[in-house]
């Protein structure tokens, strides 16, 4: 099978070795992908075909480039050549960033524009090897071999002289290369013009069904945007619906914490005030005696004895002093217990910390099982497996919102009387919370859906399909995950996954 001749546009030879090793290795790269190029311009292949090599030229000119010049600073060579040869460096850079953005358009460019991006290239690379890397190249040699700044810049100019019949000579070799090719893009050109011809006849049959099909297009358009005019209406009723179903479901929590609390709230405050109520009539028998003492002292001093021990039997002295102690101790007792419940809520709803902070998990369960303990001790035994979690980063608020979730969800599940495990856990960097019920389970077909919006495998009225759509949001923007597995009559396990430091990426769905 025959191959297509090279096209070298370019040839390398030793007339353009600078004698610096890195710098001509380096010129060698930038000729080979310009010849590249000539040879898509040579064979006339598709334009886009040079779009990488453009690129290639462009990164490849930029490293040469800063080579170059932190060689220069290195050896301070002279402040003049230096500028002009930092400038020449700079336009380049220019004209190679406005070829790309040509080539890289929808439209690309031309083959007139690649020839002429070619002469430039070649022109371009071999007046700048031959004239400044040459010069660059003379004064740093002239260094090296122990010349003073003045006369390594005297010993450059004066080897520059050399090279101009060097640098004609690969000009002419270049564009007669360019040459060769002219008369026969000229014969194509015309076989090109004939086809045109052709396709203009085409075009101006095609132009009415465009025009027709266009009308179309256009009515077809103003349907579409009066759709999209009523699909924008609808998505902002749904939104506002969906704000105020969170709402709702977020007001639904708080009075259900409210009814809860109030109710174990009112027990304490109950047998307190009976306590002290009864501890009252203790009193007043108390003084019964004491009057007592007090009439038959008044009598007969140093007598009545008899009498007096009969108010003590009657109204059992001994007991009343033995029992007044524990009544103060249980009304003490009732008062801390209204005092743990008021902390237990302050600590679940966190409402001074509402930004990320290191927290014990398992002192958040607990304090969300105290608010919740009402909605849970009629329907389940709560057995605590913890292992001792460290502190993790995240916001407790939040955090505690899902424990809310979780608990009432397996309180719920349980249709009469049963179990809820709550197991803790730490595996690599990662901590995990398991609640674990003995209720109805969820069937398999549905399991998946489990987090959506909306979706309750609850009795209608009993939920809005939001309290595990809202937690998973919050575990996804802490970098965690949940683990499901439930079997229907057995009962469901739900394992949240936290990372232990805050996750400043979480992963996408």
């Amino acid at each position: 099978m025959d191959t297509e001749p090279e096209f070298v546009a370019f040839a390398w030879n030793d007339r353009y070795a600078t004698g610096i090793a890195e710098v001509d290795e380096q010129h060698r790269q930038l000729v080979n992908l310009i010849n590249q190029i000539g040879g898509i311009c040579a064979m006339e292949k598709d334009i886009r075909n040079a779009l990488p090599i453009l690129i290639e030229l462009e990164r490849y000119t930029q490293y040469h480039f800063s080579c170059e010049e932190k060689m220069m600073e290195l050896f301070q060579l002279n402040s003049s050549h230096v500028e002009s040869h930092f400038s020449a460096h700079e336009y380049f850079r220019q004209q190679m960033t406005k070829a790309a953005e040509i080539f890289s358009g929808n439209s690309g460019g031309s083959m007139q524009i690649m020839t002429h991006l070619l002469g430039y290239l070649t022109n371009w690379l071999v007046h700048h090897i031959m004239g400044m890397d040459m010069r660059m190249a003379r004064e740093i040699q002239a260094l090296q071999a122990g010349a003073s700044h003045s006369e390594a810049v005297n010993q450059a100019a004066a080897a520059m002289e050399k090279s101009a019949d060097v640098m004609l000579d690969a000009l002419n070799a270049l564009y007669g290369k360019l040459g060769e090719k002219t008369l026969e893009v000229m014969r194509k050109n015309q076989e090109l013009e004939q086809k045109q011809k052709a396709l203009i006849e085409l075009n101006e049959q095609l132009d009415q069904r465009v025009q027709l099909r266009t009308a179309e297009l256009l009515e077809a358009n103003q349907q579409l945007l009066a759709n999209n005019r009523d699909l924008k209406l609808l998505n902002e009723r749904i939104e506002a619906a969906h704000a105020q179903l969170l709402q709702s479901e977020k007001m639904a929590s708080i009075g259900q914490l409210a009814a809860g609390v109030a109710h174990e709230i009112n027990n304490p405050i109950g047998f307190v005030n009976s306590n002290l109520g009864t501890l009252g009539k203790y009193i007043a028998d108390l003084g019964k005696v004491l009057d007592g003492y007090g009439r038959v002292e008044t009598k007969n001093p140093g007598q009545g004895y008899a009498e007096v021990d009969e108010i003590k039997r009657t109204v059992d002295l001994p007991y009343l002093l033995e029992d007044m102690p524990n009544l103060l101790k249980e009304s003490q007792e009732g008062l801390t217990r209204v005092k743990r419940i008021i902390s237990d809520l302050r600590d679940f709803s966190h409402v001074d910390e509402s930004t990320w902070q290191f927290a014990n998990l398992e002192q958040g369960m607990d304090s969300t099982l105290n608010v919740v303990t009402n909605e849970i001790k009629y329907k389940a035994e709560v057995v605590r497996e913890y292992s001792g979690l460290p502190e993790v980063e995240c916001m407790p608020t939040q955090i505690n919102q899902i424990f809310l979730n979780l608990l009432m969800n397996a309180a719920q599940a349980i249709d009469s009387k049963g179990t809820i495990t709550i197991r803790t856990g730490v595996q690599d960097e990662e901590v995990w919370v398991e609640v674990e019920d003995t209720g109805r389970g969820i069937p398999q077909d549905v399991i998946t859906r489990i987090f959506d919006p909306f979706f309750t495998t609850k009795p209608v009225g009993q939920g809005t399909g939001l309290g595990l759509s809202v937690s998973y949001g919050i575990v996804k923007k802490h970098g965690g995950h949940f683990d499901v597995k439930s079997t229907v009559g057995k009962g469901t396990t739900m394992r949240l996954w936290l990372p232990r430091q805050r996750c400043l990426t979480p992963p996408a769905d």
